[in-house]
């Protein structure tokens, strides 16, 4: 089930544009920072709601703060397991809801 987040209160909200192999050309992801319980860093692909979650440390320990490239990973990931989902015709419902978010950004 997407996991929805509300942008407005995030902190310094940036944007980087990418080319994640299985999607569009030109994907804009926004990201930016939320103090909830751990520092971390709330992104997704514009034009849609579902937001990803990495904590701050995390992200700078596994990309030496490389963003784009962590951006871009975890999209091509998620295209690949978007495209089983469609090979079950979207079976459950949480997979519905995705389908509906990025059917008009994976390839």
């Amino acid at each position: 089930m997407p996991n929805i987040r509300d942008f407005s209160i995030l902190q310094d909200i940036k944007t980087v544009t990418i080319n994640p192999e299985g999607w569009i050309e030109d994907i804009i992801v926004e990201y930016g920072i939320n103090e909830d319980y751990v520092t971390s860093y709330n992104w997704r692909v514009s034009g849609t709601q579902h937001t990803f979650v990495i904590p701050v440390t995390r992200m700078n320990y596994i990309n030496s703060g490389n963003y784009e490239s962590h951006f871009k990973e975890v999209l091509e990931n998620f295209a690949i397991e978007y495209k089983e989902w469609k090979k079950t015709n979207f079976l459950a419902k949480w997979m519905q809801e995705y389908r509906n978010e990025y059917r008009n950004y994976i390839l």
